[in-house]
């Protein structure tokens, strides 16, 4: 045998070698995550709850909300009760043979049956993910639609208000037409916001206001403050305001400028994906909707008599649960 041959069979039981140990890790954390599973947290009398009990609770929550759901001892400790206590109600079910009622039979299959409707729209909309091109779509909406992409103006402004709520108008504009005369004769707007401004947030700033966007303020003031050409410039006039009086000077303009496409990328994509995913599930849906629907005629109609009233539910009809609210659907 010479040298070749024996290193190609060393290498061969090499790769066996590491493939068995992958193999065996592999088992070894489904063994794991398995014993995981099944591994008691908490349990009051006779009834006990393992993970997988509590994961299939958290797996109700959408998934937008399950982040933070066990954040607080408070939920953790009410949650682990409230599934206690349903443990030890079923068990005391059993014991009374209520899991033979055919009741639990019907609604059991209805429960399956949701929750395998469910998992297919998951399946569906994964199936849908893989095939949209996401970010083409993201640079086709960017391009078509980049007018909307802008970071607007923002001006920082500094101003003194008089308020109306604690005195009359005519008081309330004469004490700006006041600060605006101490203005012509050199004070700063600053002293004088942090000497007799109402504006309790910006009075320690001398009436700072910073990265004012158009439409984020009171109408007036905005129209106001937009209206100065250059940083130094102030109002002519009292301006009013739902507050009351205001002197306004603006102190920087910091420009509106449009947005590449990196920069909107992420957000863009997202929504882009999930609209298509959504389109095409809708069109799996629709296809199913749009089958011939038979019906019997008789059946359907006498379903209004048959729960319209409590005298007219069928006899074998789940009674609702002491303290189970009722549904107006």
């Amino acid at each position: 045998m010479d040298v070749r041959t024996i290193a190609s069979r060393l290498q061969l039981r090499h790769a066996a070698l590491i493939a068995a140990i992958i193999l065996c890790s592999v088992s070894v954390n489904a063994v794991a995550a398995e014993r995981d599973a099944q591994k008691v947290v908490a349990s009051r009398g006779e009834a006990s709850l393992t993970f997988d009990v509590i994961d299939a609770r958290v797996e109700e929550i959408p998934p937008d909300k399950r982040i933070g759901f066990m954040d607080s001892p408070e939920r953790i400790e009410t949650t682990l009760s409230q599934l206690l206590l349903i443990e030890q109600l079923a068990q005391e079910a059993i014991t009374q043979k209520l899991d033979s009622d055919p009741r639990l039979a019907r609604q059991l299959d209805l429960v399956r049956k949701r929750m395998l409707g469910q998992l297919r729209l998951e399946q569906l909309r994964t199936q849908a993910a893989a095939k949209v091109d996401a970010k083409t779509l993201a640079r086709e909406r960017f391009l078509a639609d980049s007018a909307k992409f802008v970071v607007p103006e923002l001006r920082t402004a500094r101003h003194v208000l008089y308020s109306v709520s604690n005195r009359s108008d005519a008081e309330a504009r004469q004490a700006a037409a006041d600060a605006l005369k101490r203005l012509a004769a050199g004070e700063s707007l600053e002293a004088i916001a942090k000497e007799s401004t109402d504006d309790v947030a910006s009075k320690s700033d001398g009436g700072l206001l910073r990265d004012i966007a158009p439409g984020r303020t009171d109408p007036a003031f905005d129209a106001a403050l937009f209206a100065l050409a250059a940083p130094g410039d102030v109002t002519s006039a009292p301006i009013k305001s739902q507050f009351g009086y205001h002197v306004i000077e603006l102190v920087s303009i910091n420009p509106g400028r449009k947005q590449t496409f990196e920069e909107v990328e992420a957000q863009l994509v997202a929504e882009v994906e999930a609209a298509a995913v959504e389109r095409m599930v809708k069109g799996h849906t629709d296809q199913l909707l749009s089958l011939p629907l038979t019906a019997d005629e008789d059946a359907v109609a006498s379903l209004r008599s048959r729960y319209g009233s409590p005298q007219a539910v069928p006899a074998n009809a789940p009674s609702r649960a002491p303290g189970q609210a009722g549904s107006s659907n």
